[in-house]
């Protein structure tokens, strides 16, 4: 796409980063950038200022003139589809893209070759595509992934690229081809409410992962999950592949448990690939799909099962920070859902002194689930909730279910201060259920911070 001496206007600069990667990647590309950010100039002084001086502002507001004026319009992840200046821009058939768009349509202009794996769902998508990264020599990983965002990745000399995708990137994906070549839902569970507010159109936003895919592509889901089912309701184009911790029906290709044995099966018949053991189901999940992805991008099958031996670990996600003959340490911060937490919980319930630290900011998500994990499985004084309004709605569900009554800490050091005083051993998990935003930047901000307390105090 050429963008030298057109006239593009970034919406939302952020105070993140991600509008200012954009800002900076327009302007080396040669563009007369405008930008526009509801927010002042005090608010957005850090970001203005690693900015060059060449660049148009409207801060504090939007005006309509500025997107008129513009040859092509980005929207920053953070303004959602649904926006009145999206559909401006639809009304008025302007050219607008948001990170995901605008990446799918430079590349593909320059590289049409090039494959492109998508992943997405509620868990397990920054995992399953880091796994399939590991799997896939010479692929490029990146999507919504800390210092791995599009732009760094889009130049990348590579035929493979995988990709992490948020829902928030999907939602701008409704034209033809701007579903990836290689499709995989992990699953989805209730998330988002506060930007989406039905479970459906979230839902259907993740379907967008696949909605435009034509034969030549291929859609991978796990029919374990109930979300599968509804997927294929929507009558998916690509070519389906499946994966499930026990035996797959005879009609459907793709990888299954059978005990701690890996089976690949196609047009009904089985071979063993490899055996794993020790694997948790949502574990075991990701490395099918993880698999699945590399069988379908070319890697042979004995260079995946070598390359199975060095999986790395993600950040924050049941991450083993710190370890020694007293302490196990879990950093579970982008755990930002219920579901998340009730997983971690079942993962690690059964150790000895079993702490967890949880709270945060809610999204307008339902805690009755996870109120009665927590009341079943961590004893009430091994439990320390950091305040914040998904907090307060936890906190609501224990007192219904007759819990005792929990007094939230100030700030996530509070916690960990007590903890270290307070025992002499066991396995402490942070996983907070929440949301980040009234205290931390986002989950991975809050995650380095933990991390460096654990530092401090162990």
């Amino acid at each position: 796409m050429e963008i030298r001496n057109k006239k593009v206007l970034l919406v939302g600069l952020g105070i993140l980063g991600g509008g200012l990667s954009m800002a900076k990647y327009l302007i080396k590309e040669g563009a007369k950038l405008t930008v526009t950010d509801l927010r002042d100039k005090s608010v957005l002084k850090g970001m203005t200022e690693k900015l060059p001086s060449t660049i148009k502002y409207t801060l504090g507001k939007h005006l309509q003139s500025d997107f008129d004026k513009a040859d092509i319009v980005i929207f920053n992840p953070a303004v959602p589809y649904a926006s009145e200046w999206v559909r401006y821009c639809r009304k008025h058939k302007k050219v607008f893209y948001n990170d995901y768009t605008f990446f799918l349509e430079n590349l593909r202009t320059a590289n049409p070759s090039a494959l492109i794996i998508g992943i997405t769902g509620t868990r397990g998508k920054t995992t399953t595509a880091m796994w399939a990264h590991h799997l896939i020599p010479r692929s490029v990983l990146g999507g919504n992934i800390p210092d791995k965002n599009l732009l760094k990745i889009m130049k990348k000399k590579t035929n493979v690229f995988v990709l992490e995708l948020s829902s928030f990137q999907l939602e701008y994906a409704t034209k033809k081809h701007q579903s990836p070549d290689i499709a995989v839902l992990t699953n989805v569970y209730v998330d988002h409410l506060n930007r989406y507010k039905k479970f459906d159109k979230y839902r259907d936003i993740k379907f967008n992962i696949f909605k435009n895919q034509d034969s030549n592509d291929a859609l991978i889901l796990n029919v374990d999950e109930k979300i599968a089912k509804e997927a294929l309701a929507t009558e998916p184009r690509g070519n389906l592949f499946y994966i499930s911790q026990k035996r797959l029906p005879e009609n459907k290709n793709g990888l299954y448990f059978e005990g701690d044995d890996i089976i690949y099966q196609y047009s009904g018949q089985g071979t063993k690939a490899i055996t794993i053991k020790g694997l948790a189901p949502h574990e075991k999940a990701n490395l099918l799909s993880a698999m699945l992805m590399a069988h379908l991008a070319g890697t042979e099958g004995k260079e995946i099962n070598r390359l199975i031996k060095t999986l790395p670990q993600p950040l924050f996600r049941q991450q083993v920070i710190f370890k020694n003959k007293n302490f196990t340490i879990v950093n579970d911060s982008a755990g930002t859902n219920p579901d998340a937490t009730i997983a971690a919980i079942e993962k690690f319930k059964d150790k000895k002194n079993f702490v967890l630290i949880s709270g945060g900011t809610d999204k307008e998500l339902e805690f009755n689930e996870l109120a009665k994990k927590i009341s079943k499985d961590v004893h009430p004084d091994n439990l320390f909730l950091l305040e914040g309004s998904g907090t307060d709605a936890l906190l609501k569900e224990l007192s219904n279910l007759r819990h005792e009554e929990i007094a939230p800490y100030q700030t996530l050091e509070d916690i960990i201060d007590v903890v270290s005083e307070k025992y002499s051993n066991g396995t402490i998990v942070f996983s907070p259920a929440c949301a980040s935003f009234e205290k931390f930047k986002n989950e991975f901000d809050r995650g380095q911070k933990f991390n460096k307390l654990v530092k401090k105090y162990f």
